[in-house]
């Protein structure tokens, strides 16, 4: 089968020229998924070009009717499902039964957003005469830049299009390179349930290229960002210098602490979950783990023997549970920090090491890891973003909110506790945006906020607090009569 050609779209569908780069399934390097050539800076200034008009156009349509079409994208994304969930395992590594919930996710979060604009439209309040009245309006911001990743390529932009859309504005949408097909496949959605084409341009490739040429746009008027720490404070400086509105969801280092008083079996099924569910590759992984000194053996020595049961393999295989790291960049990556993490005196307690014989050696596959480190080593603040677990002792409940809060990374967090104490404590003591207790740290509700602290978020939160980003703020002061 002839991979097929990633298109952009700008007003249209457009049939790139240009190198190009052969994207593969990272369960077997052997399948070429699609071709990818990257748009030039003259396509990207096209495409915003086009949106200011269209912009301007789509915010005077009333947003119920801007919910309507997000309604039918939904409708259309749930249909074709099936197919969808395949191409994105097949560009992403990711294991099927994740896909299709993502498919579901991302059509939820259409759906949410298509009726938030009804809930929050703006106040009114009195003014000091008796023939005054003041009201308050939220206005597009006009054209918003999206840049997503490859680890969820369908449900990121979905909840951040979907929001800059039912709020106003229009969107140039530059997906991650390893993970056109999910992306094409929303904006497919997003026009066959009537959107506007100019409303909504996507600019596969190079993020080197498309990521400054966008932040650098005069039509563009913010941007938000889901990527790494390094690349999110590089474009909110250059935002930031320009003016402009930016909001970046970047890494984390999250942890679940378990106490003495924990449910241990649901503990394990959670951190089995947010360990190494999606092959560790979530921003809100539960890579660390706190264990109360009174329980912390029985519950590493369980651990490893969970995570050594556990099945890798193509994604594609429903038994498997997890697949392979993205790309051999992706897996080359984790080694390193693996590497180091030795070389620090950290000690394996179970895998960790490259699957490249039989079944996996045209894969990027690895052994689900296990590993007891210092608190104060480099290891426990880099983001590993494998499937990599490090394990930690606490002496109480303070020594284990300290081991949590100790990394520059805020996102999410967990506590399994029967403590009620303990559990309302952890809520107010905890440094993280998001604070779970007796559930994992994964996971992301459309209508609550979704976002972290310190060195995991710059800007507003998402989803549930969308509409502080995309739109801004217009009071209106009327007097009639004398």
């Amino acid at each position: 089968m002839t991979a097929p050609q990633v298109q952009a779209h700008v007003g249209g569908w457009l049939t790139l020229a240009g190198p190009t780069v052969d994207l593969c399934n990272p369960a077997d390097t052997r399948e070429t998924v699609a071709v990818l050539r990257s748009v030039e800076t003259g396509v990207v200034a096209d495409a915003t070009a086009r949106a200011a008009p269209a912009s301007a156009r789509w915010a005077r349509t009333s947003p119920l009717a801007r919910g309507e079409i997000l309604r039918r994208a939904a409708d259309h994304l749930v249909a074709s499902g099936a197919e969808i969930a395949v191409a994105m395992t097949r560009e992403t590594g990711k294991i099927i039964v994740e896909s299709r919930a993502e498919v579901v996710r991302a059509a939820d979060v259409l759906r949410f957003m298509a009726q938030s604009h009804r809930v929050d439209h703006g106040r009114t309040g009195p003014l000091p005469l008796e023939n005054e009245i003041a009201w308050t309006v939220r206005m597009p911001l006009g054209t918003v830049a999206v840049i997503t990743p490859w680890n969820f390529p369908l449900a990121i932009p979905a909840w951040k299009i979907a929001a800059a859309l039912i709020h106003g504005n229009a969107v140039v949408f530059k997906p991650a390179e390893l993970a056109p097909l999910s992306a094409s496949a929303l904006v497919r959605a997003l026009l066959a349930g009537g959107l506007d084409p100019d409303l909504i341009a996507l600019l596969p490739g190079d993020g080197a290229v498309i990521g400054p040429a966008l932040v650098g746009s005069p039509d563009v008027a913010a941007v938000t960002f889901t990527g790494s720490t390094a690349v999110g404070r590089a474009i909110a400086a250059d935002a930031a210098a320009l003016g402009k509105r930016v909001q970046c969801e970047m890494g984390g280092r999250n942890a679940i602490i378990v106490m003495e008083d924990a449910e241990l079996e649901p503990a394990m099924e959670a951190v089995l979950l947010a360990g190494f569910g999606t092959s560790g590759q979530r921003c809100t992984s539960a890579s660390r783990v706190i264990l109360q000194r009174g329980i912390a053996a029985q519950f590493t020595d369980a651990l490893v023997h969970r995570v050594q049961a556990l099945r890798v393999g193509p994604g594609l295989d429903e038994a498997v549970q997890v697949g392979p790291l993205v790309s051999a960049a992706q897996l080359r990556n984790v080694q390193q920090a693996l590497s180091r993490a030795r070389e620090e005196g950290a000690e394996m307690l179970c895998g960790g090491g490259v699957l490249g014989h039989g079944e996996f050696q045209h894969g990027h596959f690895m052994q689900p890891a296990v590993v007891r480190c210092a608190p104060d080593s480099w290891f426990t603040d880099h983001e590993t973003f494998g499937p990599v677990v490090s394990v930690y002792e606490a002496a109480d409940f303070d020594d284990a909110v300290r081991l949590n809060n100790v990394v520059p990374y805020g996102l999410s967090s967990s506590i399994y506790t029967r403590n009620l104490e303990h559990a309302l404590r952890f809520v107010r003591e905890t440094d993280t945006g998001m604070v779970h207790v007796n559930r994992p740290t994964v996971g992301a509700e459309a209508h609550l906020p979704f976002g972290g602290a310190k060195d995991s978020s710059f800007g507003p939160p998402e989803l549930g607090a969308a509409a502080e980003f995309f739109t801004k703020h217009r009071t209106a002061h009327v007097r009639w009569g004398r």
